[in-house]
């Protein structure tokens, strides 16, 4: 039996799969750059912003940006 957190990774993982940049396998360093947030709230939000040309150097406009576009 998986724990929820193994169940949480696991779908952030499935979800975000295929998004340049952004491979999950946890909840520290995978998170970091915001990109990994970013492809959450595109796969379901596609129409909101071009992940395609968000930097993964910057990190307080990707963080910034899912977290608005996510409210």
């Amino acid at each position: 039996q998986m724990s929820v957190s193994s169940l949480i990774l696991t779908w952030c993982k499935d979800v975000t799969e295929g998004y340049k940049g952004v491979n999950i396998t946890n909840f520290s360093g995978s998170f970091a750059n915001g990109l990994a947030f970013c492809a959450l709230i595109h796969k379901f939000n596609p129409d909101k912003f071009d992940f395609d040309s968000l930097d993964p150097e910057n990190r307080h406009y990707n963080f910034k940006l899912a977290f608005e576009t996510g409210e």
